[in-house]
């Protein structure tokens, strides 16, 4: 990707004007479609007006984030690892509430749809491991609810533990999951943050709108006291 390093009295006016120390080997100019910072990815659409403007584009977390919230996740449901479900689910929601708290402003709906199958799966070959004999996985699954008729259909076997998940998804079905067992919906939880971040920026970009009309009319009128104030105020922060 092209880019190129900043003039050093860019980097000067940089850290006088932000207050911060601005790191000489890191930091370049490039464009932003490809460009990488915090964990994300900016990707934009192509062209698309008469003018050559670009539309917006959108945020997604890098491969690498996404890889290792996969092996966090791939260790929490270890089968070796002899705790509680309970715990695996517990330990599960804090990590997915966290991750996707993070990156709700991404554009990431069909990943977290894909996401949640998977950790679903992770979490029924979890149990089925755990409740060990054909015995004690009828009797969990009662506790869980589930018609006896259906339980009587459970035929256990000694396939991979992997494969059995997907035949256990009959009976601990997502909605089980997350009323019954307490995991999360990364889904739901993801719409709802991605469109509480939608409307906290939408705010911030009206209240920066109002204070650069405040600021055009005070540069055109004669100054009081309180707007000279807050004139330098506003030459400070912009």
């Amino acid at each position: 990707m092209a880019s190129y390093r900043i003039k050093e009295n860019t980097i000067k006016y940089l850290e006088r004007k932000l207050k911060l120390k601005v790191n000489k080997e890191k930091t370049e100019a490039r464009k932003a479609n490809g460009s990488k910072i915090l964990g994300f990815v900016f990707r934009t659409r192509g062209k698309s007006f008469d003018d050559g403007s670009v539309k917006l584009g959108r945020s997604v977390p890098r491969e690498k984030s996404l890889e290792k919230l996969k092996t966090r996740i791939r260790e929490i449901t270890s089968r070796s690892r002899g705790v509680s479900l309970k715990m695996v689910i517990s330990q599960l929601n804090s990590l997915l509430r966290g991750w996707i708290n993070y990156y709700a402003r991404s554009s990431i709906k069909c990943k977290i749809r894909n996401l949640m199958e998977w950790i679903r799966r992770r979490v029924r070959q979890y149990a089925y491991k755990i409740w060990k004999t054909s015995k004690n996985r009828k009797h969990q699954l009662r506790l869980l609810g589930i018609e006896e008729w259906k339980i009587q259909s459970l035929k256990c076997s000694s396939r991979s533990y992997w494969k059995m998940s997907k035949v256990f998804g009959r009976f601990i079905y997502n909605k089980i999951l997350k009323e019954q067992l307490g995991l999360i919906d990364g889904l739901e939880l993801y719409i709802e943050k991605h469109e509480e971040k939608k409307r906290k920026d939408e705010n911030i970009q009206e209240n920066l709108f109002l204070l650069r009309q405040r600021h055009a009319e005070i540069e055109g009128n004669l100054l009081n006291e309180d707007d000279y104030l807050f004139y330098n105020y506003m030459r400070f922060i912009s």
